[in-house]
């Protein structure tokens, strides 16, 4: 028997990916949820074989038959532009939807970000959160709804750190910078960020974790798991800066950067109202692994597929123009 799994916030960029690697999974049905049963707004189509269920979030009867006895629920929504109430009432939506059919589990897309400003180096699932952001105290707060009410059905927490990917955004500044931005410029922001870990983890090792816990028997109990690349030495601004250089075929600087000290990136993080303000921290994944989770994209090799990805797609915006 195929299992059966709803993806919900399946149109953005971890959707995207997850969506696509189940629908290649012959033991499963991929059900959908979107306000348009075509073409998504960025003409993104959906894989063949996945059911596409029309419904709102922001309206309990409309999200009848969406569910099913015994389904995973997938659920990687927000609402940007909402406000925490609104955000807080979707989620409310979802679970008693949820809870009416019952659902085997549901899996919520959180964020590393509701740490928030510890000075801890290391952080894990214990440690306690303190986010300034209102992004991060409403993140918060979802998950404390999710994990804390009474609930029959299973339910689990991720958090990711900065999701990097052929197309994702975290990496994209970085890039372009040092393709046509000024040489000297880079230097400085090298000398400045160069041993700041950058707490990067690439989708693909998102999306694994994340069918490695559909597929988990076990009941996980309310749980949070953190997914992270951070126990790569790379995984730091200067490193991260000197593979991306080499992959998209740039130069390395002719004086090695005078690296400044991390507290005085800590104070400059402050000043510019950051939440987290530790240049030195580290995410941990060990509770994931420990579990049996391992990951498939080593940080480097993720890296250089990016950088091939991202200056394919430069090369082919550059012979556009000249077009």
């Amino acid at each position: 028997m195929r299992e059966s799994i709803v993806v919900i916030g399946g149109s953005g960029y971890i959707g995207k990916h997850l969506v696509s690697t189940l629908s290649n999974n012959q033991n499963c049905v991929v059900k959908v949820l979107s306000r348009n049963v075509g073409t998504n707004v960025d003409g993104w189509a959906w894989p063949s074989g996945v059911e596409v269920f029309q419904g709102d979030l922001n309206s309990p009867l409309s999200l009848d038959g969406l569910f099913e006895r015994g389904c995973t629920v997938v659920n990687l929504s927000y609402f940007w532009e909402a406000g925490e109430q609104a955000n807080l009432q979707v989620i409310e939506n979802i679970l008693r939807a949820c809870q009416k059919v019952g659902v085997k589990r549901l899996i919520h897309f959180s964020t590393a970000a509701v740490s928030g400003r510890v000075p801890d180096d290391v952080i894990d699932e214990s440690t306690d959160c303190i986010p300034l952001t209102e992004y991060g105290r409403t993140k918060l707060k979802i998950e404390k709804l999710i994990l804390h009410n009474g609930f029959y059905f299973d339910r689990v927490v991720l958090r990711p750190t900065a999701v990097y990917g052929p197309g994702g955004a975290p990496l994209q500044k970085l890039a372009n910078d040092l393709l046509n931005g000024s040489r000297f410029r880079n230097y400085l922001k090298s000398c400045l960020f160069g041993r700041r870990r950058m707490n990067l983890v690439h989708v693909a090792n998102v999306v694994d974790a994340t069918v490695f816990l559909i597929s988990d028997q076990q009941k996980l109990g309310g749980q949070i798991f953190i997914i992270s690349d951070d126990d790569a030495p790379e995984n730091n601004f200067e490193q991260t800066e000197r593979i991306l250089t080499q992959a998209l075929g740039g130069l390395q600087y002719p004086i090695s950067p005078v690296r400044f000290p991390l507290g005085l990136l800590s104070l400059l993080l402050r000043f510019l109202g950051r939440n987290n303000i530790n240049p030195a921290c580290n995410y941990s994944q060990k509770k994931l692994e420990a579990r049996g989770f391992v990951r498939r994209v080593e940080f480097s090799k993720g890296l250089q597929e990016y950088a091939h990805w991202y200056g394919t797609c430069h090369s082919i915006g550059s012979a556009q123009e000249v077009r």
